[in-house]
C-alpha cells in the first residue's frame, strides 16, 4: 500500500479533517456543517463521516467494506446503517443538482461532481403524463397540483430482472416531516395518498391527505385515540381507517372525502389493530378473531349494516391470517398467513376467499405487499436472507421471487395505483440498551445504528440480548465493560426471548430458519450451538426452572400449552396450562405467565398454572418482569413516554422512575440488585417515498 492509499483509507477524525469544497457549497467536517450561499445544514457524525469518506475518493467507488473501515472503525455493521446515511446525504444534497451520489451494484458508492449543464438537465422533471379527468377526483386537491418533483430520495433501483421483467425506475420522497408517516394509501385515481402520521413511538396517529404532486398535507382526523390504515372506497369517495381503544378491540371507522363527521362501521371482534380493504361490493376487509378459541382470519365487514362474515378459513394449526390487500380489479386479495412469530407466506384468493394458494414458501415475512397496475404481479417488501428491499411475484405462476431493487432500506407497508406508482415506507428505527438504576441517569449498554433488545441478565450480570446489527436477528453477549459480542450467525427470519441458564453457562432462544420454529442453545462463549426441538412449533417466550429445566409455551393442535424440556432433551407436556403464551422467571419465587385472553398473573408449577396470590393483572400491551420484590411494568404515558411501575407481592403499586422513550413491547430484564435493562427508542422515523414501475 502506497501514501497515498494509506492516507485514504486512514480512520476518519472529523476534528482533523480540513474543510471542502463540494459543488455550490463548503463542507466543514470538524463543525459538522455543509454551508451554501443561501444557508446552510447539520449532519449527525456518522453521515459526515461517510460524506468524508466518499469524497477522499471523489469520482471513484468506495466499497462498503472500506466505508465500514473508515466511519466504523472497523466494526461489523449492518448494511441499512450505511444505506441509512447515504439516504440522509442524498436528502441534503438535493438542493445542489451537481453532487451525485450514486449506488455501483456490487461494489458500493461514488461521490462525483456533474457539469454545470448536465446537472441542470439532471435536475429539471420528466414532465409527466396526465391522467384521465374523473368526475371523482376531488377537485379541492387538485387546484395546486402542478408543482415541480424533488430530485430522487433514495438513490436509483438496479433491475435485476431480463427484459420484459417489472422494474423500478425513479424513486423521490413523498413525506419528510419530522415523527413517522405510515400506513400510505393510494386513490383509485392516484392522485391523492391518504396516510397516518404522528410524532413517533408510542404516540398517536392521526389520518392526514395530500396530493401526490401537491406537499400539503390536510388533516382528516384530529383525536386523542391512534388512528391508522386508511383505505379508499373504490369510488373514492371515501376513507376507511382503523381506531385503536385502550384495553378493547378496535373500530373501524368511514369518513367522507374532502370533509365529513367519520361514523363507527363497525368493531373488531378481539383484536386491537388490523388492516383494511374495500371490495367492489362496498365490504370491508379485515383480519380479527370470531371467538376466543378461533385464529384470526379475513373477515368482511357491511359497513351499512355493520355484519360480519368469515372469508378464510385458516388451519387450526396455523397463527391466522391478516394485511388483506385486494386487486385493481377487485377479483381477488391476498393476506399474510403466519406459522409462527417471524414466519409468514403470502397467500392469494379469490375474493369471496376461494381456491386459496401460497404464492411465497419460504417463511421470510412479508411487511408490505401491493398489485401492479397490470394486477400480474405482486411487489413486496422484505428482508430475505437480511438483504431488506422490494421483490416481486407473478401471482399467476408463482415461482422464486425477483429482487427488484438493490437498496438495503427498511421498507414497510406498500400502495399502488393502476398507473405505475408505487408508495413505500422507508424507515429509520433504532432501538439501544439502557440500564436504570433508582435515582442515577441512564447508563447506555449499546450505541449502535441498528437495533438491540429483548435483553437478560445472567446472574454475573452479563448481559445477552437480539441485534439486527448484520441484517438479520442474532445473539449478542456483552460482558463487564467490553464490546458486544455476536455468538449466532443463525441468518434466521426471526431470533427472540434469549435467556441465561441458572447457572450462567449457557443461553436458550427460539429462532425461526426455513419456515421452522425451535428452541436452541448455545454455551456462553459461542461455542456448541445446537438445536433442542426439531419440530417446527410455534413457540413463545421461554424460560429456565430451577432444576436446569427449558419451560416452553408451545402451539399445537390450534392450542397453547407449555412443554418442559429436560437436559437430556425429552419434551413432556405441562398440565393444566392451556393457553399460556409468556412464561417469565422471578428466580427462587420460581416461573410465571400470562395466558393470551387473560390478563391475570398466573404461578407456574409442577402441576400446572394457578391465579398468582394476590391477583395482579399484565396488560397485553406492554411488558412485565417478576423479581423477588414484585411485578415491573412498562407503562405507557401520554406523548410516548415510559414509566417503570411495581407491583408489590402484597398487591401495593407505585411509579418507580420514567424512563423516557421505551419499546413498551420489548423485553424488560432485571438484575438481582433491581437495576432495570431495557430498550430505548433513540431514532424513530418514518418517511413516505414514490416509486415508478414499469414493464421492460
Amino acid at each position: 500500500m502506497n501514501d497515498l492509499s494509506a492516507l485514504l483509507l486512514r480512520p476518519i477524525d472529523l476534528v482533523s479533517e480540513p474543510p471542502f469544497d463540494l459543488g455550490s457549497g463548503m463542507v466543514h467536517p470538524a463543525s459538522l456543517e455543509v454551508v451554501w450561499p443561501d444557508g446552510g445544514c447539520k449532519l449527525e457524525p456518522r453521515v459526515m463521516q461517510v460524506l468524508v469518506a466518499l469524497n477522499r475518493r471523489r469520482g471513484s467507488p468506495l466499497s462498503r467494506e472500506d466505508l465500514s473501515r473508515l466511519c466504523w472503525e472497523g466494526r461489523v455493521v449492518g448494511d441499512d446503517a450505511l444505506v441509512r446515511c447515504i439516504v440522509k446525504l442524498r436528502k441534503v444534497f438535493q438542493r445542489d443538482p451537481a453532487v451525485e451520489i450514486g449506488s455501483i451494484p456490487k461494489v458500493g458508492y461514488r461521490l462525483r461532481l456533474l457539469p454545470v449543464a448536465a446537472a441542470a438537465a439532471s435536475s429539471t422533471p420528466t414532465p409527466t403524463p396526465l391522467l384521465r379527468p374523473s368526475w371523482r377526483s376531488p377537485r379541492w386537491i387538485l387546484a395546486g397540483a402542478a408543482v415541480a418533483i424533488a430530485a430522487l430520495g433514495v438513490g436509483a433501483f438496479v433491475v435485476m430482472q431480463p427484459p420484459g421483467a417489472l422494474a423500478t425506475e425513479a424513486a423521490r420522497p413523498l413525506t419528510s416531516e419530522p415523527g413517522v408517516e405510515t400506513h400510505p394509501a393510494l386513490s383509485p385515481d392516484g392522485r391523492m395518498i391518504a396516510y397516518a402520521g404522528g410524532a413517533g413511538y408510542g404516540t398517536q396517529r392521526d389520518i392526514f391527505l395530500r396530493g401526490v404532486a401537491d406537499g400539503t398535507p390536510i388533516r382528516l382526523t384530529n383525536t386523542p385515540e391512534d388512528e391508522m390504515a386508511p383505505a379508499w372506497s373504490p369510488d373514492g369517495r371515501s376513507i376507511a381507517f382503523v381506531r385503536r381503544v385502550t384495553d378493547a378491540p378496535c373500530e373501524i371507522l368511514v369518513a367522507p372525502v374532502p370533509q365529513g363527521e367519520p361514523r363507527v362501521v363497525g368493531r373488531c371482534a378481539l383484536e386491537a389493530m388490523t388492516r383494511l380493504a374495500w371490495t367492489r361490493d362496498g365490504e370491508l376487509l379485515l383480519s380479527d378473531r370470531p371467538t376466543r378459541n378461533a385464529v384470526r382470519r379475513i373477515r368482511a365487514l357491511n359497513p351499512e349494516t355493520g355484519r360480519m362474515r368469515d372469508v378464510t378459513s385458516p388451519p387450526s394449526d396455523s397463527l391466522g391470517d391478516s394485511d388483506p390487500v385486494v386487486t385493481h380489479r377487485g377479483d381477488r386479495l391476498v393476506f399474510r398467513r403466519a406459522f409462527s412469530y417471524g414466519v409468514g407466506d403470502v397467500y392469494i384468493a379469490n375474493v369471496s376467499g376461494s381456491g386459496q394458494r401460497a404464492l411465497t414458501s419460504d417463511g421470510w415475512k412479508a411487511v408490505g405487499y401491493a398489485f401492479t397496475a397490470d394486477d400480474r404481479s405482486l411487489v413486496f417488501s422484505t428482508r430475505r436472507g437480511g438483504d431488506a428491499g422490494l421483490w416481486s411475484v407473478n401471482v399467476d405462476r408463482p415461482g422464486e421471487p425477483v429482487r427488484l431493487s438493490s437498496g438495503l432500506l427498511d421498507f414497510g407497508r406498500l400502495s399502488a395505483d393502476e398507473h405505475g406508482l408505487l408508495v413505500v415506507e422507508a424507515g429509520d428505527y433504532r432501538s439501544n440498551l439502557f440500564a436504570w438504576r433508582a435515582g442515577a441517569a441512564p447508563v447506555a449498554l449499546t450505541d449502535g445504528n441498528t437495533s438491540d433488545w429483548d435483553p437478560d441478565l445472567s446472574s454475573m450480570g452479563q448481559l445477552v440480548f437480539i441485534s439486527d446489527q448484520t441484517g438479520e436477528s442474532e445473539v449478542w453477549v456483552k460482558r463487564a465493560e467490553g464490546a458486544p459480542t455476536r455468538l449466532t450467525d443463525l441468518k434466521a427470519s426471526n431470533a427472540f426471548s434469549p435467556r441465561w441458564s441458572p447457572d450462567g453457562r449457557s443461553i436458550a432462544f427460539v429462532a425461526a430458519r426455513d419456515g421452522r420454529t425451535d428452541v436452541y442453545r448455545i454455551n456462553a462463549d459461542g461455542s456448541g450451538l445446537r438445536r433442542v426441538t426439531s419440530d417446527g412449533a410455534a413457540r413463545g417466550d421461554l424460560a429456565w426452572d430451577g432444576n436446569g429445566n427449558l419451560v416452553v409455551p408451545t402451539f399445537r393442535g390450534a392450542v397453547w400449552q407449555v412443554e418442559r424440556i429436560d437436559p437430556q432433551g425429552r419434551i413432556l407436556v405441562v398440565p393444566n396450562t392451556t393457553g399460556v403464551q409468556i412464561i417469565k422467571s422471578a428466580g427462587a419465587r420460581g416461573l410465571y405467565a400470562v395466558k393470551g385472553d387473560d390478563n391475570r398473573l398466573w404461578r407456574l408449577g409442577a402441576n400446572g398454572a394457578l391465579p398468582a396470590s394476590p391477583l395482579i393483572r399484565v396488560s397485553h400491551d406492554t411488558v412485565w418482569a417478576p423479581t423477588s420484590i414484585g411485578v415491573y411494568h412498562l407503562a405507557g404515558v401520554p406523548g410516548g413516554e415510559t414509566v417503570l411501575r411495581l407491583t408489590t407481592w402484597s398487591g401495593a403499586t407505585r411509579d418507580v422512575q420514567s424512563l423516557g422513550t421505551v419499546g413498551l413491547r420489548h423485553s424488560l430484564a432485571v438484575s438481582p440488585t433491581q437495576d432495570i435493562v431495557a430498550a430505548r427508542v433513540v431514532r424513530d422515523e418514518t418517511d413516505l417515498r414514490a416509486i415508478r414501475l414499469a414493464r421492460r
